[in-house]
């Protein structure tokens, strides 16, 4: 059986953004067919919370042999470690071994032993994104990236969005790959008040053009080691995590 990791991780939900999907409860980002559909429909029709409506099942169903990809929030966490080929495929050992068994985002999250509050994310590329008020998982690829399989106003299937782009609450280790030495890293990317009202730009310098301003005590998620010097004004600017490229100056950080 072969290792799963982190980095490989990332690099199968990378794959997954090249794939046409979209969002199917219970997918695992296996090939929309019209055999995927009736096994899942006879779970999840209707039910309360899935968004299976007789709607959705049309638009789904008219995707069936067109080369889409179904999957949910964890499915595409499960996608890499579970092979699901025949249900005898090859996968993570643990997956399914005794302590490990299958389990659904907030299953994940509890069966996780490495684990902390989205404010002390570390920068370590793979681990799992989860809010726990709305339930749904995500995978951090690091560098305030977020690959995610949604149906909301961020897509519909695997996108790649921002940190800030969604109420991440909480991270964790997925407890059935395994991740680096196991240490903590400092992070890159961290959240922060600000000490006084500081301008939003949309280039890290005082002639870029001003797109929004914070005030005194707003918390922002900023990206560290992306301090920059403006030339002109000398101020040192550090861009936002967030969904388009966002900078403030640096110094207005209580927390820096």
């Amino acid at each position: 059986m072969g290792l799963y990791t982190d980095s490989g991780l990332v690099k199968h939900a990378r794959g997954a953004l090249k794939l046409k999907t979209k969002y199917m409860w219970g997918g695992i980002l296996r090939p929309i067919t019209a055999d995927s559909l009736s096994s899942l429909k006879s779970i999840y029709s209707c039910l309360n919370g899935t968004g299976y409506t007789p709607q959705r099942w049309s638009e789904l169903s008219a995707l069936a042999g067109r080369g889409y990809y179904g999957c949910d929030c964890v499915g595409l966490v499960k996608s890499y470690y579970w092979s699901g080929r025949a249900e005898g495929g090859i996968g993570s050992p643990k997956y399914g071994a005794a302590g490990y068994p299958d389990v659904n985002a907030g299953g994940m999250y509890a069966a996780a032993r490495v684990k902390g509050a989205i404010g002390a994310l570390p920068e370590t590329p793979g681990l799992i994104l989860y809010c726990k008020s709305r339930p749904h998982i995500g995978i951090y690829a690091g560098g305030g990236e977020v690959i995610e399989c949604t149906y909301s106003s961020r897509g519909d299937g695997v996108v790649s969005t921002q940190l800030g782009d969604f109420g991440w609450e909480y991270w964790f280790e997925c407890p059935y790959i395994a991740y680096g030495s196991g240490l903590t890293k400092p992070a890159a990317v961290r959240r922060c008040t600000l000490a006084y009202p500081a301008a939003v730009r949309e280039k890290p310098s005082v002639n870029a053009g001003r797109i929004g301003r914070y005030t005194a005590g707003s918390t922002v998620t900023v990206v560290s080691g992306s301090e920059t010097v403006d030339s002109v004004s000398g101020y040192t600017y550090i861009r936002i995590a967030a969904g388009r490229e966002m900078w403030i100056v640096k110094s207005a950080l209580a927390v820096s």
